[in-house]
């Protein structure tokens, strides 16, 4: 909008881990200064995740979210106050069977079910997600029988810290028996893969966000590094990418920015909505769709 005060772009949607977090899980001073004068001029901001809700806690107090956040990869969205406002969950029969494989494959699963996890036990796969800020999980001795309870499974991980090979074997086995049915997704750290509802995607979650605050898609920047991201990143007025992002997520995006560990997110923030003729180039940009 040229010759206009207010900013080109309405929503700033990130994720975080490789995108807008560094090496050391951190937004470096260039990024987190950019966000905020963004914010300043009456951008909002968001994050969108794989992680749980508990997870988030920190970047909402941190940034003053206000609106809501995305978890789960697309299959919940949670208020600031954690208030569940939209979710996607997968079917319980669909997550009891591939708890089943799992256990007869030698994988351990974990089940994502709203705000926390579910485990049979505390061990060294445990330990990771914990360590990557994940909240403690509920032990529960039977998972198939806490999701027939009284648990609602919104997506599974499955993991193998001591054996990469057995994951990968996994995820051919999950394709073979959910194609059509479920989502098979890697995303993330080498020892996971992970089952996700059908329709769920980061990109559907921010499409509920969209009309939840009546904002255009045009009026939206997001950014990923990953498959995970692919639907977000198409989905918004210009989708940016990591230069670390698999070559089909940076194909498709609008624009790739520099690494996470080269403020990429910040870059991009001052590029297309900080800087003074950002209203034009946003207008001449055109969505790879």
């Amino acid at each position: 909008m040229p010759g206009s005060s207010k900013p080109p772009f309405r929503l700033i949607v990130t994720d975080l881990d490789g995108t807008l977090l560094n090496s050391d899980h951190e937004v470096s001073p260039l990024t987190e200064n950019a966000l905020r004068k963004a914010i300043a001029q009456g951008v909002l901001f968001t994050v969108a995740t794989g992680k749980t809700y508990p997870s988030t806690l920190g970047w909402i107090r941190r940034f003053n979210i206000c609106i809501p956040v995305i978890c789960g990869n697309g299959t919940i969205v949670h208020a600031p106050d954690g208030t569940i406002l939209y979710e996607d969950p997968i079917p319980r029969e669909l997550a009891i069977e591939a708890i089943h494989m799992a256990q007869s494959a030698g994988l351990v699963p974990i089940v994502y079910a709203g705000p926390g996890l579910l485990a049979t036990k505390w061990d060294a796969n445990i330990e990771v997600l914990v360590e990557h800020h994940e909240p403690h999980p509920q032990i529960v001795p039977d998972l198939a029988a806490a999701l027939e309870a009284d648990h609602k499974p919104h997506k599974l991980l499955f993991m193998n810290e001591h054996d990469l090979d057995a994951v990968v074997a996994f995820q051919a086995a999950l394709n073979a028996a959910f194609t059509g049915r479920a989502q098979v997704l890697r995303s993330g750290l080498a020892s996971v893969v992970e089952l996700l509802p059908q329709s769920a995607t980061k990109g559907a979650a921010l499409a509920f966000i969209l009309e939840y605050l009546d904002i255009p898609a045009e009026q939206t920047i997001s950014f990923g590094d990953n498959f995970n991201d692919l639907d977000m990143i198409r989905r918004a007025g210009i989708g940016v990418a990591m230069p670390h992002a698999p070559e089909a997520v940076r194909l498709k995006a609008d624009y790739v920015t520099r690494s996470n560990d080269d403020d990429g997110v910040g870059h991009a923030i001052h590029k297309f909505v900080l800087a003074p003729h950002a209203a034009n180039m946003a207008q001449r940009c055109e969505p790879q769709r």
